[in-house]
């Protein structure tokens, strides 16, 4: 990485004021699309834990419903408008 786009990043998590934990959250969404499942395996996260962090960002709008699966478990991905503002 280099240091254009990590202060790009810090400026953007200054602009939301996001959290350390809201930022590891965050990242595994601005690849592809992710059941909270997924993501608290990866984090090795408790599952309640995350989906309270989860709802911090869709109400701050950077997390966005894609979709439900086959199983009826949402789909959350990374809102990329928030990226052009």
């Amino acid at each position: 990485m280099n240091a254009e786009t990590l202060i790009d990043g810090m400026k953007f998590a200054k602009k939301h004021n996001l959290t350390q934990k809201e930022i590891e959250v965050l990242v595994p969404f601005l690849e592809t699309f992710h059941t909270t499942a997924e993501v608290a395996e990866l984090l090795k996260m408790h599952k309640t834990s995350l989906h309270h962090i989860i709802q911090r960002l869709k109400l701050k709008c950077l997390l966005i419903l894609k979709d439900r699966d086959s199983k009826g478990t949402n789909l959350y991905e990374f809102n990329q408008a928030q990226i052009e503002d």
